[in-house]
């Protein structure tokens, strides 16, 4: 049942955030100190930073648990980074896509295959984290749901670097990321409260 409340959540979720996506993205490169940093990020080996990242994108990443991390990253949904603190996954991929940014300025954009690896590890962290809470009550499927939005975002957006949007597409993302949360959390609940209550019941027959 909670699945099944999470996979609508993020089909409603993802119908919102439908644009105007191209239908070709660049060519995929990885071949580059962006992409080698990317491959790192996501995979786990030698992170080095670009030499010029700093003076293009205006600040150095920084060491965060054991990966690494942009310093003014953040989780942008209105909801933060939730009751169970999912600020470091959150950072590690603002970093990401900074990267991202950082290949498309200098004229060697990474293609579909960097974002993709990018969102798959911000998944992975946020697994690995409710993980470490001992299985959190409703993790999971606020997880899910933070990464289902950034991967239909990336899909909407045909997995290129990330841009600027009009400002009524992000009022839609906001809402979605401010409404599933919630609406997981209260079904968890609604769910459990059943459950027991039937549990009582065969405990009286």
């Amino acid at each position: 049942m909670r699945r099944l409340w999470t996979v609508v959540l993020l089909v409603l979720l993802a119908c919102g955030l439908c644009g105007d996506a191209a239908t070709a993205g660049p060519p995929a490169r990885r071949d580059t100190p962006a992409g080698a940093a990317v491959e790192a990020l996501t995979g786990g080996g030698r992170f080095v930073v670009p030499a010029d990242f700093e003076a293009v994108m205006g600040y150095w990443p920084v060491r965060s648990g054991s990966t690494w991390a942009s310093p003014r990253g953040a989780c942008s949904a209105p909801t933060g980074a939730t009751r169970y603190d999912f600020s470091r996954a959150c950072r590690a991929h603002d970093l990401g896509y900074d990267l991202l940014r950082y290949a498309a300025r200098v004229g060697l954009p990474l293609g579909p295959w960097a974002r993709a690896a990018i969102d798959a590890a911000f998944g992975r962290a946020l697994v690995t984290r409710c993980a470490s809470l001992g299985g959190a009550v409703g993790c999971g499927s606020v997880a899910a749901v933070y990464h289902g939005a950034v991967v239909a975002n990336s899909w909407r957006q045909d997995w290129r670097d990330p841009r600027p949007e009009p400002a009524l597409r992000w009022v839609l993302i906001a809402v979605g990321l401010t409404v599933a949360p919630v609406v997981v959390n209260v079904v968890i609940a609604l769910v459990q409260r059943v459950g027991s209550g039937k549990s009582g019941r065969k405990g009286f027959s």
